[in-house]
């Protein structure tokens, strides 16, 4: 199965999905206009990966931002994995935040969807950025 690659900018983010080298990540800031139609091909290719998955599949979402447009379309990916998951397959959504928003979004959905969550703070990088140049 090809691997998905999306190098994001400020306005989409960077996502990478490698059944090779089990590597699934959404990260940096997703404010797409329509966002239905920007995670079509990503839902797409997660029909594709569920059909023939890994053994075990974690999903890192390392988002700064998201608009509601994004959130919908994180939820239907959520769902995805929950499919995959009912399927008897081992998955982990590892949910990195870096404030109140992103945590509660993300607690939100593992509420919902009741899939293993595990929580992460990062720092935010314009922070470390301004430290190290002062």
């Amino acid at each position: 199965m090809q691997g998905f690659i999306f190098e994001g900018d400020t306005m989409y983010p960077t996502i990478v999905l490698n059944k090779k080298d089990n590597v699934f990540c959404i990260r940096g800031n997703s404010t797409p206009d329509n966002g239905k139609e920007f995670f079509e091909p990503i839902l797409n290719w997660i029909s594709e990966y569920n059909k023939q998955p890994n053994t075990a599949t974690e999903f890192v979402f390392e988002l700064d931002f998201f608009n509601i447009s994004s959130s919908k379309a994180i939820l239907f990916i959520l769902y995805k994995l929950l499919e995959l998951k009912q399927a008897g397959n081992d998955v982990k959504i590892t949910w990195c935040y870096n404030d109140a928003y992103i945590l509660g979004a993300g607690r939100d959905y593992a509420y919902m969807l009741k899939l293993p969550f595990e929580f992460k703070k990062t720092i935010k990088k314009e922070k470390v950025e301004k430290d190290v140049a002062a």
